[in-house]
């Protein structure tokens, strides 16, 4: 038999030596940035809005590392994403666990391995996403405080996740949403949760959100709505199904997205259920899983409504983060394992392991991008002409990671009269990026050509070219990111 209570307490050390060494390995594979830890240069600075319709905390949140860390991007933005995927972790765990007992938390983080969104993508990319999977876990964990008892400090922390969620990612709203609504349909939750103190949560909630919403309200509408243009990209093998006015093909995409999100998961769960005979029953409280389920599919009938009506084409699988966030814990409860529990758990355990390795392979034998040769691109243009000018490029993580390298804008939002324009590609890339500088741009040097080695055990090559030119006008807003 499994010692759940053993293994439930060591989760807490287990989680934190998991992301240290992700956060060491993260650091040995490369000096430089990916495109999303890339995204945060020039967008540090203090403001209630950011790039790529954004709220605001997690820019600060790289802002408050880059301190601690004398501006050490790479550190930064890689303690501010693990620290984030633990407490994940740690959410869901301890989640599971005050709702159902040991059992349910350790099956819960058996259920994150296989969550490719957690388990792969957010120990390599990810950044607003992450925090927004927190928040969502963050307000259930405090709604398992309230049935615990602990009615003021349950509203309090229910305050600070939603205002959290909200400063996170405006997809956020369509998890709160569906939360409060399927508590409000659930009878013995409606009494718990809609009571005087909820009153508590609502302020601390208004007050950190109302300056955002009041400067989300006075910028132009793409500035907070702008990302919503993605959902209408088509996808080639789905414009099949795409009818006129309504989005079919954008549904079936919501469709394919979820199963990616959560259909390993669930599959492996109840083929972890065939030893069993009988079954065991559900863990935890009845209401509380009606709670959570209901959660889930309001949330994701929402959204389904939305991309019809709205005729939207495509749903990444990142779109699906706070709506979804629930499954592990929703596994935990559902499907709890008795004799498949322990090859469950050695699988999932071997996917956390598995995961990292995988990322150092890649990373050292292929053609990552944040292995490409940017200290070499730097060291040229210094060498060109070591005046400090404004890097602009076509990706966010070719500009970001030669501006940090250089300590030149727009690492933090300086201003410069000569404009760097660096670029990979043909001519055709090269004029679609000078069709973005300012009018009075003028060209103050040839292009250069550098050709190097990506640095790490894969012996391909990588050329980037350059130019300078001289400008008095600011750079149109072209930002645009993961």
């Amino acid at each position: 038999m499994i010692n759940w209570t053993g293994l439930a307490r060591r989760v807490p050390a287990a989680i934190v030596i998991y992301c240290t060494i992700l956060i060491i390995l993260r650091l040995w594979l490369s000096r430089f940035m990916e495109i999303d830890e890339a995204q945060f240069v020039g967008e540090v600075g203090l403001a209630w809005n950011y790039g790529n319709s954004h709220p605001p905390l997690y820019n600060w949140l790289v802002r408050t590392a880059l301190e601690l860390t004398r501006w050490n991007w790479v550190l930064a933005v890689a303690l501010v994403r693990i620290s984030l995927l633990g407490l994940y972790h740690w959410l869901c765990f301890d989640t599971a666990r005050r709702l159902a007992g040991d059992r349910a938390g350790i099956l819960a983080l058996a259920a994150s391995a296989f969550l490719p969104q957690i388990v792969w993508m957010s120990i390599q990319t990810t950044a607003h996403t992450i925090l927004v999977i927190a928040a969502s876990i963050g307000v259930i964990h405090a709604f398992s405080l309230l049935r615990s008892g602990r009615d003021k400090s349950a509203f309090v922390w229910l305050g600070v996740w939603a205002a959290t969620g909200a400063l996170a990612k405006y997809n956020f709203f369509i998890f709160l949403i569906s939360f409060l609504v399927a508590a409000a349909i659930t009878p013995a939750i409606r009494r718990q949760l809609f009571r005087r103190q909820l009153w508590i949560s609502i302020f601390i909630f208004a007050a950190a959100f109302a300056p955002v919403l009041i400067a989300s309200l006075n910028a132009p509408l793409a500035a907070t709505a702008g990302r919503m243009v993605k959902l209408s990209h088509p996808i080639g093998y789905l414009q099949s199904f795409d009818l006129p006015h309504l989005g079919i093909d954008g549904l079936v995409s919501l469709m394919i997205s979820t199963f990616l999100w959560a259909g390993f998961a669930v599959i492996t769960f109840l083929i972890g259920r065939t030893r069993d005979h009988p079954r065991p029953e559900p863990d935890g409280d009845a209401d509380v899983r009606k709670l959570l389920l209901r959660t889930v599919l309001i949330g994701l009938a929402a959204f389904a409504t939305l991309v019809v009506a709205a005729d939207y084409h495509s749903v990444a699988e990142r779109y699906m983060a706070p709506i979804l966030a629930p499954t592990a814990i929703l596994l935990a409860l559902y499907l709890p394992q008795v004799l498949g529990a322990r090859n469950l758990l050695a699988i999932a355990g071997s996917l956390y392991v598995l995961a990292p390795i995988a990322m150092t392979g890649i990373a050292l034998f292929g053609t990552e991008r944040f292995n490409f040769p940017f200290d070499a691109v730097a060291q040229a243009i210094h060498a060109q002409n070591p005046a400090p000018a404004r890097i602009v490029s076509n990706r966010a993580d070719d500009a970001g990671n030669v501006a940090v390298l250089l300590h030149w804008p727009p690492e933090r939002d300086g201003k410069a009269g000569d404009i760097v324009l660096v670029w990979q590609g043909d001519d055709a890339t090269a004029e679609n990026i000078r069709a973005h500088l300012p009018e009075d741009a003028k060209p103050i040097g040839s292009v250069t050509r550098v050709t190097a080695p990506i640095r790490n055990y894969s012996g391909k090559l990588r050329t980037f070219n350059f130019q300078r030119y001289s400008s008095q006008l600011p750079i149109p807003d072209q930002s645009d990111g993961g």
